[in-house]
């Protein structure tokens, strides 16, 4: 993988090997792609530099961090943020980093866990579980729906999403 020229990594933690992703990979029933698991290897947990990206209409966001690979290494494991998430995304979504205010970058896996995911992000304020919403809600559209509600696809390839950095 070829990390686009204007993007580097700060505050990354202590490498991690293939390993920790196989393990992750095995409980979540997906393969990462290859180019998010290369640059992982050598930039874990890092905080990209330039930071700020655009979904959608909105623009000027500021992406933090990526969640680590490793239960062993980093502060915020990808399987924990994994399970704070699960119940009010739709089924296919991993959240892989978050931004400063609270949302979650993410692979949709939504055409297969074995297709290539596509790079989206999770607006939290559009989280819901079926608790959130009414009786009436759910009769005009499906808990799904209203979750993709908050989803905007931001890119087809992990290193897409790199480039699109500013």
């Amino acid at each position: 993988m070829t990390i686009p020229k204007h993007v580097t990594f700060e505050s990354c933690t202590e490498k991690i090997d293939i390993r920790d992703i196989e393990e992750v990979e095995a409980a979540l029933g997906v393969r990462f792609p290859k180019d998010f698991v290369e640059c992982m290897l050598e930039n874990h947990e890092g905080c990209p530099v330039p930071c700020g990206f655009d979904y959608g209409d909105v623009e000027g966001k500021v992406f933090n961090t990526f969640y680590s690979l490793s239960s062993k290494v980093g502060s915020y494991y990808i399987l924990t943020a994994f399970e704070d998430v699960k119940d009010y995304v739709p089924d296919g979504l991993i959240p892989i980093g978050y931004d400063a205010g609270g949302g979650n970058i993410c692979f949709d896996y939504s055409k297969g866990k074995h297709a290539e995911p596509i790079i989206v992000f999770v607006d939290h304020e559009f989280m819901f579980t079926e608790k959130d919403l009414t009786k009436e809600q759910l009769e005009e559209k499906s808990l799904e729906e209203w979750q993709r509600e908050g989803i905007t696809p931001m890119a087809s390839t992990f290193t897409e999403f790199l480039s699109k950095l500013y």
